[in-house]
């Protein structure tokens, strides 16, 4: 009975911190992305853009920059948090020429990482992304959002329904102005 009672509650246990992490591992108190008082670089950010020249040999843009930069500030695979490879991931800091990307994903024309995913805490849709997928059950459906012609006609009318949640790529990055002397 004892073992058994400890194998429940580790699966609680377990269970729990899967659930915790589907969501996102930011904090609800913003200041891991976002640091007021001790912002790192010239930015008022928490973590120092990481910008790097691209190895990527796919048309992922040269330079990663802007939000990129931000992002792989943390996720990168010095800090390996999720690390995201630029030679291996999904196209990014580009003009979409291939595929018609929703305006409202692209900030300045640019498809970036925000273009998928809205990396607040509020957002509870698995891995960040900007449309519920069903806890990623529904990647066809989020998938053909941008890419109708290389999906199945299933999917491209589960796109059609999906609403979009994006609220960062019309944000700037701003530099922080330094105190005047």
């Amino acid at each position: 009975m004892k073992r058994l009672l400890m194998l429940s509650l580790m699966a609680c246990i377990v269970l729990m911190a899967a659930t915790a992490f589907a969501a996102g591992p930011h904090d609800m108190e913003c200041m891991e992305c976002h640091s007021t008082h001790y912002a790192k670089g010239d930015y008022a950010i928490g973590v120092k853009p990481l910008f790097m020249d691209n190895p990527a040999r796919t048309k992922t843009g040269p330079k990663v920059e802007d939000i990129d930069a931000l992002c792989l500030g943390c996720h990168n695979e010095e800090e390996g948090i999720l690390p995201v490879s630029m030679h291996t991931t999904h196209p990014s800091g580009i003009t979409p020429v291939y595929t018609k990307v929703p305006r409202q994903l692209l900030k300045n024309g640019i498809f970036s990482c925000v273009s998928c995913h809205n990396p607040h805490p509020s957002n509870a849709n698995y891995k960040y992304l900007v449309m519920n997928t069903e806890d990623g059950g529904n990647m066809g459906a989020f998938c053909a959002k941008c890419h109708p012609n290389q999906s199945d006609p299933e999917s491209v009318a589960a796109a059609a329904t999906l609403q979009i949640n994006a609220d960062g790529t019309g944000a700037p990055i701003v530099k922080v102005k330094p105190a005047a002397e």
